[in-house]
């Protein structure tokens, strides 16, 4: 009996230390995803044009002043960068890092923002001072406001705060849209998506559900918050509707610090008119 238990201790060592190589990695190894949105709406002005997101950074660095994490978001070529939220980690909040690493990314193209749940936990002070921050790094911050970009102002770029997705917020920065105008929305909670859908966005770009944290064959994501056990919206494109939401699974961890088959992820979505390659 003595000589059992040794012998399945000696191996639950051995494999606890063999696994400890899969997890750091699984951890700490970025990866480019890549995705390409069709509509009729992308005309030749905007065929191509790519759109580079950053999401749930959570205060991560990778490699010394997030030399691997620049390095991979240069390498996307992007037309533009959008961060959609929680850059900085309210758990153990450390402002100068997530100020640096958005002074960092505005450098390799312009780049917008949206805040996400974990800025939102901070007062009304030190959000306000970091937004300010935000914006004098180079980026601009989009708090329930649109803008038009590309030459000729050929679509229309959104921007809601996280605990706005879901209220009239969204319905009055789309009731003046031209019917043929590309919009693009940049909201941080994916799990709104029927509030999207029936706000007539076109591509949604969002995060928070850390792609489900530990993935599941044929299941998917096991938990996301918001969106409780076996989430819906964890990663990659979703249509609802005339809607098409992209999810990142996001780059850092929060409260719960491992990820299972879910890698870092950086995503880059490609524009193309329908009918072309």
């Amino acid at each position: 009996m003595k000589k059992a238990t040794t012998a399945a201790i000696a191996a639950g060592t051995l494999l606890a230390a063999a696994s400890v190589p899969y997890f750091y990695h699984q951890n700490t190894d970025l990866m480019a995803s890549h995705y390409v949105f069709r509509s009729p709406k992308v005309g030749a002005e905007l065929e191509g044009f790519r759109i580079t997101q950053v999401s749930d950074l959570h205060n991560r660095e990778f490699g010394r002043d997030n030399c691997r994490l620049l390095a991979l978001t240069e390498a996307q070529l992007p037309d533009l960068l959008v961060i959609t939220g929680d850059l900085m980690d309210s758990y153990h909040p450390n402002l100068e890092l997530a100020l640096d690493a958005a002074r960092r990314l505005a450098q390799i193209a312009p780049c917008y923002y949206v805040t996400g749940n974990h800025e939102h936990r901070m007062s009304v002070e030190r959000q306000n001072a970091f937004y300010q921050a935000l914006e004098a790094s180079g980026l601009r911050v989009l708090r329930n406001q649109a803008v038009k970009l590309g030459a000729g102002e050929h679509f229309r770029l959104i921007g809601v705060d996280c605990s706005q997705g879901r209220t009239q917020t969204l319905q009055k920065l789309m009731a003046d849209r031209p019917p043929e105008e590309l919009n693009i929305l940049l909201s941080h909670k994916p799990h709104y998506a029927k509030h999207y859908e029936q706000a007539g966005v076109d591509l949604v770009l969002s995060g928070h559900a850390h792609g489900g944290q530990v993935r599941l064959p044929l299941l998917a994501g096991l938990y996301a918050p918001g969106q409780g056990v076996l989430p819906k919206y964890t990663a990659g494109m979703y249509r609802l509707g005339n809607t098409v939401m992209c999810v990142s699974r996001g780059l850092g961890n929060s409260s719960f610090p491992l990820r299972v088959e879910n890698k870092p992820e950086l995503v880059t979505v490609t524009l193309r008119g329908e009918g072309t390659l």
